[in-house]
């Protein structure tokens, strides 16, 4: 499928629904969507794909949603869009990419592990801490945080 990958517009309302397909919580949406910039990925007609790029500082640039709509899941779109990421993150001189994820999201620590991510830290009950319901996934809740890095 080829990818149009676009700046969503001022104007233009964020897909709610697909973001919250990554982060279950509206409010911490809102807040890194003031913060930082949101893309959305199309093709085949609709919106395949969302994410939000947020500078944490003059070096390193986080990926703080990624979400892909499920009947387009496991086609290369997520694979895609990281490397539109990179892309844009090294001709914007960031030296790190990051992204923070689930320790209970095993599938995404495989792909981001894929995409030349690797394990930074960890931040403890973090999920736990930060949101007010539990979030699960496979079957488990998530506790902890698992920041992982690239270098550009």
């Amino acid at each position: 499928m080829k990818l149009e990958i676009r700046k969503l517009g001022h104007s233009e309302k964020p897909p709610m629904d697909l973001l919250l397909e990554a982060d279950p919580s509206e409010e911490m949406i809102e807040k890194y969507l003031y913060a930082g910039e949101c893309y959305i990925a199309e093709g085949e007609g609709e919106i395949v794909g969302v994410f939000v790029l947020m500078p944490n500082t003059a070096h390193e640039i986080e990926i703080k949603n990624i979400s892909v709509l499920e009947k387009y899941q496991h086609q290369g779109v997520g694979k895609d869009i990281v490397k539109y990421v990179v892309r844009i993150a090294k001709l914007e001189g960031y030296e790190e990419l990051i992204v923070k994820t689930a320790d209970v999201s095993k599938d995404a620590i495989k792909f981001y592990e894929k995409m030349n991510f690797a394990h930074d830290f960890t931040v403890k009950a973090y999920f736990i801490q930060y949101y007010d319901q539990p979030i699960m996934e496979n079957g488990k809740q998530a506790t902890d945080q698992v920041v992982m890095k690239r270098k550009l």
